[in-house]
């Protein structure tokens, strides 16, 4: 295995890459010599489109846990931000302003954020607007420019970018958090058999652990791992159901 062909996407800004690029290496060194898990393609998605569009094509290796606030073990959350100067102080104040989201997709800049606010749609609105901005950083810009007047920002990231990258969260502030659901996975690609799930699992959860003694634990917030299915992440699918029930299976 190459650190080529393991890419985690999910939290890997510039400032922390050598971090990643540290843990990785530790977890390529330990699954060297293992012909079941030598040409495995690792990588981190997100929670949401494994379950949708994503579905079929990666089995879970296992659930990381971010040592961040609003997080609890392995589970993570979006945070509802507005701009700090604004008057927002409850959900209803929100209605008609213009909401960033960075995908579609997205668990907590989507997903989550759509069930909190379906009790408080109209004909299936709240919004006035939603925006599609490509990225949490670029939903956080649109808010501190003005452009958009909230958004729901996956709580790891904002801590990763207020503690690396701190003008990035300057200028907002939280308003409210979404229901928690299960962290973006390790994953790769299906099917993956028994044997080489629960060594990769194993590479996995040591290069964590010895992580927590150096500087990449502490760059990367990154404190442990636990096991995951497919099904861990069918709380997902609940929330989108309950949203559709109430009338807003569309974030709008």
């Amino acid at each position: 295995m190459s650190l080529t062909s393991t890419r985690f996407p999910m939290y890997d800004f510039p400032e922390i890459t050598g971090a990643h690029e540290r843990l990785w290496r530790r977890f390529v060194g330990l699954t060297r010599g293992s012909e079941d898990a030598t040409d495995v393609p690792l990588t981190q998605v997100c929670g949401y489109p494994l379950r949708t569009s994503l579905h079929g094509r990666f089995d879970t290796i296992g659930l990381p846990i971010y040592d961040v606030p609003f997080s609890s073990g392995a589970s993570h959350c979006g945070l509802v931000v507005v701009a700090a100067a604004t008057s927002h102080a409850t959900l209803e104040d929100l209605r008609g302003t213009r909401f960033a989201l960075n995908a579609w997709d997205s668990n907590t800049g989507m997903n989550l954020p759509r069930r909190l606010f379906a009790p408080l749609a109209r004909r299936s609105r709240f919004f006035s607007d939603v925006v599609e901005t490509g990225s949490h950083l670029a939903s956080l810009a649109a808010v501190q420019s003005g452009t958009a007047e909230v958004a729901s920002i996956d709580n790891v990231t904002f801590a990763l970018l207020a503690e690396h990258r701190p003008a990035a969260v300057e200028g907002v502030r939280i308003l409210a958090r979404t229901a928690s659901s299960p962290t973006p996975p390790f994953v790769a690609p299906a099917p993956l058999d028994p044997h080489t799930k629960a060594l990769l699992y194993d590479a996995l959860a040591a290069s964590i652990h010895e992580s927590r003694r150096g500087s990449a634990r502490n760059a990367l917030r990154l404190s442990g791992i636990e096991p995951a299915s497919i099904a861990t992440y069918d709380p997902l699918l609940r929330l989108q159901d309950e949203a559709t029930d109430l009338g807003y299976g569309t974030l709008q």
